[in-house]
């Protein structure tokens, strides 16, 4: 004989039963819904070698509130693996609904090693020593900062007249190389007066930046203190016939810079250092000076008197026009 409740019992755990089913249905629907709403948006996978981002740059947009796992290294190169979480309350239920997400970014080192040298060409004399490094400013990565392994070819042979090359090779620690080459000009201890013209001439204009008329007028300057020869004089020497302390500190400057004091080339320096340091507005005169002939002997005149300080600048004026016209 059935129980007279026994109907009552299944229609009670009936009821139980659908409404439970009801708010579990409704749960993971409600779930569901917020956590398909979650998103992340990367704008790139291609990393550069050391450089200062963070995996969090790599997000563009998100929906939701953003963690990372594990950070970035951008001083690893290859594939790496970032895995990323964004989160977001569900009201009803009190509930954190997650989302995860993976992107695979690739550190690469696309920068090669870089070499700065002072002067693409280097002139000696013959029978000088030289050292091919002295033309090195600096070799580094830009990243991991200097690099003193590296190496050095070059075909010098400084006890004969000729054009030669050196050539630096580095390589980082990375695997990525870079070369660089400069010339060497081994001149014979004598030069001739058009020899030292043409070379002076070369100087100021590719070197120091002076327009014709500025170089013509310090060419006319130094044709008639020393004909253009540098080696030459005692007392006074050199192209500006440099006496006294000024003399001293030709020679300390060459010394402290590499330089051969007896040369065109170290002479040269050494008048552009003086003239930056000492004599400013001389040198500040004669780069804006007018590129014309009048400009040209404006510029004799004025360096005669203002930087070799000769007694009479005569003559000086119509050779730079000369040398202008030419």
């Amino acid at each position: 004989m059935k129980k007279p409740y026994s109907k009552s019992l299944l229609i009670i755990l009936f009821s139980v039963v659908s409404v439970t089913l009801f708010f579990v249905i409704d749960f993971f629907q409600r779930k569901n819904a917020v956590y398909e709403t979650l998103d992340i948006e990367f704008k790139t996978n291609d990393i550069e070698y050391g450089s200062n981002i963070k995996a969090e740059d790599l997000v563009s947009s998100h929906i939701g509130e953003l963690s990372v796992e594990e950070p970035l290294n951008t001083y690893q190169l290859g594939h790496q693996t970032l895995n990323y979480m964004v989160s977001k309350k569900e009201e009803r239920y009190k509930m954190d609904v997650k989302r995860d997400f993976e992107i695979i970014v690739d550190v690469e080192d696309t920068n090669e090693p870089i070499i700065e040298i002072q002067e693409d060409t280097v002139y000696i004399y013959k029978g000088n020593e030289y050292d091919p490094k002295n033309n090195i400013v600096k070799v580094y990565d830009i990243v991991d900062g200097d690099i003193n392994d590296y190496e050095i070819e070059t075909n010098l042979n400084a006890d004969e007249s000729g054009e030669y090359e050196v050539t630096i090779k580095v390589r980082d620690k990375n695997g990525l190389t870079s070369q660089k080459t400069y010339g060497i000009v081994v001149r014979s201890k004598t030069v001739s007066s058009s020899e030292g013209y043409g070379i002076i001439y070369n100087y100021l204009t590719s070197n120091y930046g002076y327009n014709k008329a500025a170089t013509c007028g310090i060419l006319a300057n130094i044709r008639f203190e020393s004909n253009f020869v540098s080696d030459i004089g005692d007392y006074y020497y050199g192209l500006c016939q440099w006496g006294g302390s000024r003399k001293d500190n030709l020679y300390s400057f060459c010394q402290n810079n590499g330089l051969d004091a007896a040369s065109i080339e170290g002479q040269l320096a050494y008048l552009d250092h003086e003239l930056s340091n000492s004599y400013p507005s001389v040198k500040s005169y004669l780069l804006n000076i007018e590129n014309s002939s009048s400009g040209a002997y404006n510029a004799a005149d004025y360096f005669c008197h203002n930087f070799e300080g000769a007694a009479s600048a005569e003559g000086r004026g119509d050779l730079a026009v000369s040398y202008f016209e030419s």
